[in-house]
C-alpha cells in the first residue's frame, strides 16, 4: 500500500513538472492559466537500518537410548495329553457266508422231436423239349489241312476257294415247364414239453462265527515335557540421531518505509480569469490569487515576464 502511495505522488510530481515547462515555454504565444501554490502532504520512501529476529534450522547430534528385539532359546515346561494306544482283546460274533450244495426239484421246458406227414403241393420245373437236326460248321479234316499245305507250296492259286465244311448235328431244344405235384413227406416237429427234474445248485448260508479280536483302544496320559522355544527380548543400547533445532538469530537488514513530508506545489486555480482584467501590458492571466490582487499591486508586467513580481 505504501509503494502504491509512492508511486502515486511521483506521477502527480512528474506530470504538474511537464505541464509547468510547458506553461513557461509558451506563455509569451498563449495565455497562461490561472495558477495557486498549495501545500500537500506526500509520502516519500526512506531507507533504514533495523535489526530482527529469525529462526535457522540447525541440526544436532543427539545421543538417545533405543531398543532392540533378540531372539534367544529358552527351555519351558508344559503338562499335555497324550493319547496311547493300549492293545484290548474282545469276543466278537460275526456273520459269516456260506456255499452249500442243494439238491431241489425244478420243472423245466425240454425239448422233444417228432416226425409227422405232411401234404404239400409241390411247384418244379420239368423240361419238355425236343432233338432237331441242324447244319453247324465243323473244323477241316486232317486231309484237308494236308491238302491246303501241298497247295501254299505248290503256288497254284487258280483254284477257287471252297466253302467251309459243314456237318449234321442232332441237338436238343429245350421247353422248360412249370408243373404242381401233390407229394407226401415227413416233417420234423420240435415240441417243448414241462419236465420235473432234480437239480443241485449251489446257496448262500449266512451263519454266526465267534472269535476274539484284539483292537487298539486310546488312553489319554498327563505328561510333562520339556521344551525349547525363542523367546523375544528388549536390549537397550546408545544410538545418536540429527535432530532438527529452530535457533534465533539477530541479522541487521535493510528497509524501505515510507514517510510524510509537507511540499509546496503550483497547481492550476479553480477560478478562471478574463483576458487582461488585470490591466497587465502581456494580456496574461497568471495572477497568483486572483485579477484584483494584480490590481492592487500597482506594479508594471514586462512582456517576457508575464507574472506580477
Amino acid at each position: 500500500m505504501i509503494w502504491q502511495r509512492s508511486r502515486v505522488a511521483l506521477l502527480v510530481g512528474s506530470v504538474l513538472a511537464v505541464a509547468a515547462s510547458s506553461a513557461r515555454a509558451d506563455d509569451c504565444c498563449a495565455p497562461a492559466p490561472c495558477t495557486q501554490t498549495v501545500t500537500c502532504t506526500e509520502w516519500v520512501p526512506e531507507q533504514f537500518q533495523t535489526t530482527r529476529t529469525v529462526y535457522r534450522t540447525e541440526y544436532r547430534q543427539e545421543a538417545y537410548t533405543a531398543y532392540r528385539n533378540e531372539c534367544f532359546p529358552e527351555t519351558k515346561t508344559r503338562v499335555c495329553t497324550v493319547y496311547k494306544s493300549i492293545p484290548e482283546v474282545k469276543t466278537v460274533t460275526n456273520m459269516v457266508c456260506e456255499r452249500v450244495q442243494v439238491c431241489e426239484d425244478r420243472t423245466v421246458m425240454q425239448s422233444c422231436v417228432s416226425y409227422k406227414p405232411v401234404t404239400k403241393v409241390v411247384r418244379k420245373c420239368v423240361d419238355r423239349g425236343h432233338y432237331e437236326c441242324r447244319e453247324v460248321p465243323c473244323e477241316p479234316s486232317w486231309r484237308d489241312r494236308a491238302r491246303k499245305c501241298f497247295r501254299k507250296k505248290s503256288n497254284d492259286c487258280c483254284e477257287p476257294c471252297c466253302p467251309p465244311p459243314t456237318k449234321t448235328v442232332r441237338v436238343w431244344v429245350p421247353c422248360p415247364t412249370w408243373v404242381e405235384e401233390t407229394v407226401t413227406c415227413c416233417e420234423r416237429v420240435c415240441e417243448l414239453r414241462p419236465v420235473t427234474c432234480k437239480v443241485t445248485c449251489w446257496k448262500t448260508v449266512q451263519r454266526p462265527v465267534t472269535c476274539q479280536v484284539t483292537s487298539c483302544k486310546l488312553v489319554p496320559v498327563q505328561e510333562t515335557q520339556c521344551y525349547t522355544c525363542m523367546s523375544v527380548r528388549q536390549v537397550a543400547y546408545q544410538a545418536t540421531r540429527c535432530v532438527p533445532v529452530c535457533t534465533p538469530h539477530q541479522e541487521t537488514v535493510t528497509c524501505c518505509r515510507m514517510v510524510a513530508r509537507t511540499v509546496q506545489k503550483v497547481v492550476p486555480a479553480q477560478t478562471t480569469c478574463a483576458s487582461n482584467s488585470c490591466g497587465n501590458d502581456c494580456g496574461n492571466s497568471c495572477c497568483q490569487a486572483s485579477c484584483g490582487s494584480a490590481k492592487k499591486c500597482g506594479r508594471k508586467h514586462s512582456r517576457n515576464s508575464g507574472c506580477c513580481n
